[in-house]
């Protein structure tokens, strides 16, 4: 909730709003799909919710499709960051 950058109040009513709109979501994710829910982060969740938001027909399997999909790429990303780090504390090491 605290990574806002707002001048004016309506702008900060906007953003609470959607920072416990997404809390609900997890919320109400984690009680019905259990122990299958997936851990998705607050970023994740926000193109989610920007994905779904526009009164699109989804369903579930889509959804969690989506999500695969976003920590897939999160999770290649990290790897590619971790091994150009690693890459150059050797280098700093020689």
């Amino acid at each position: 909730m605290d990574h806002y950058e707002v001048r004016k109040l309506p702008g900060w009513h906007h953003h609470m709003l959607t920072c416990m709109l997404a809390h609900f979501f997890l919320w109400h994710l984690k009680i019905r799909l259990g122990k299958k829910a997936p851990s998705i982060t607050v970023s994740q969740l926000r193109m989610l919710i920007e994905w779904v938001l526009p009164l699109r027909r989804f369903d579930v399997k889509k959804t969690l499709d989506l999500v695969a999909w976003i920590q897939l790429r999160n999770y290649r990303a990290y790897r590619s960051h971790r091994k150009r780090r690693m890459r150059e504390s050797t280098q700093v090491a020689l």
